[in-house]
């Protein structure tokens, strides 16, 4: 490979970023009842959709991780992306319910090669030392565009109409993937697995790796990218309404729900080299900065039920920090723990608890709000987050951290 880690992290980290348009415009707008009604979904549909592709991913991972251990990456995640264009552009054009899930089908299987593609690239790029660095790179962008998305899907919807930021988006998405086609290096031409019939110590598959990360990946997936991502704009509507006014203008809620999402993945940005860089000079302990993630994320979900604006804020901030950590961290433990020639199948089984868990996130989040409100939705989520850490402490005691 020819060109440098951080400038293919750089190329890899763009296209990732601008990939999650379409996928972040629903989640900032689709919980209004009137983009609901443009799109020609009932309400309680919503989360249906929203976790549809997260649901679709627990059929794809498995396979993907598979042909990316097998064959070249690049292809695999240039195709994916256009996928990625194509599901956005589904959700433009679709009036109703299975036109949209039919996109979110579509955007599942091409985040399947998305992201364990990237996450097995981060690996062929690093080594012992670099390997909580470089994934908190990656994760940066990954956050970056979460929070870019989000907040621009939230302006193109205030300024286009619903339709016409979709449009935007997948023009966008699919001027990235010509960017990956011109720009993007083959990182796997040395570990493709070639070796499928052979056997040893190498080849055998880490099922406790896969077992071990299941719970955090499950339980901040669940909460982060399901629960708060789906109620993120019912959450700020409690506090601004329809919007708010500031001098002579005015800031609808969608354009205020993409601003707070904006602000939220910028701290996560902030956590992901900061525990990166730990777990690497602190060889053996990335279970433990696991559970301290883990615990400090609970905390701020407790204190985002208070009815306190500034300290519910802060623990909008407090918890970003878990969501990046964590997911680096499982990303650095499996590098540690895995000949890369096996990284795409193992990370595709974890992650696929992680989808699991983001699929289950917003249907079980509307559920619940049926009958509770939002703020003991929060404080659940906090239970289960400390109960998580407890776990994880629990395998740093017994010495089940790295290597």
């Amino acid at each position: 490979m020819n060109s440098s880690p951080r400038r293919v992290l750089t190329i890899l980290g763009i296209g990732t970023a601008v990939s999650l348009l379409g996928d972040s415009t629903l989640y900032t707008v689709l919980p209004d009842p009137q983009v609901a009604l443009q799109a020609a979904v009932p309400f309680a549909q919503v989360g249906i959709l929203l976790g549809a592709n997260r649901l679709a991913r627990i059929f794809f991972n498995i396979p993907a991780g598979g042909l990316i251990d097998r064959f070249p990456r690049r292809p695999l995640m240039i195709g994916s992306l256009a996928i990625g264009a194509l599901s956005t552009l589904t959700y433009a054009l679709g009036h109703g319910f299975w036109v949209m899930l039919a996109g979110r089908i579509l955007w599942g299987a091409a985040w399947s090669g998305l992201w364990i593609g990237g996450q097995a690239i981060v690996l062929d790029l690093s080594n012992s030392e670099t390997r909580g660095r470089l994934s908190g790179r990656y994760q940066m962008w990954f956050f970056l565009g979460i929070g870019l998305s989000a907040f621009l899907g939230g302006i193109f919807t205030d300024l286009l109409g619903y339709r016409g930021g979709l449009f935007l988006s997948a023009g966008l998405t699919a001027g990235a993937a010509f960017m990956w086609l011109f720009l993007l290096p083959e990182t796997a031409s040395a570990h493709v697995d070639t070796r499928r019939g052979e056997r040893g110590e190498n080849n055998v598959f880490r099922w406790r790796v896969v077992l071990v990360s299941a719970l955090p990946i499950f339980t901040v997936r669940f909460i982060y990218a399901g629960v708060i991502a789906a109620t993120s704009i019912l959450w700020l509507s409690g506090f601004a309404g329809e919007g708010i006014h500031v001098l002579d203008l005015f800031f609808p809620i969608a354009t205020l729900t993409g601003t707070l999402v904006a602000l939220r993945t910028a701290f996560s940005m902030l956590g992901a080299p900061v525990v990166g860089f730990l777990s690497d000079r602190i060889h053996g302990r990335r279970w433990v900065i696991i559970g301290a993630a883990l615990v400090v994320g609970g905390g701020g979900l407790w204190f985002m039920g208070s009815p306190f604006l500034p300290l519910a804020f802060f623990g909008v901030l407090l918890s970003a920090l878990t969501a990046s950590g964590v997911q680096v961290l499982i990303t650095a433990y499996v590098g540690d723990s895995t000949p890369l020639s096996l990284s795409g199948r193992t990370l595709s089984r974890i992650f696929t608890f992680g989808d699991l868990g983001s699929a289950l996130g917003p249907p079980l989040a509307f559920l619940f709000l049926v009958s509770f409100p939002l703020a003991s939705l929060f404080r659940l989520c906090a239970v289960l987050s400390i109960a998580t850490s407890v776990f994880a402490f629990t395998l740093s005691a017994y010495k089940l951290d790295d290597r």
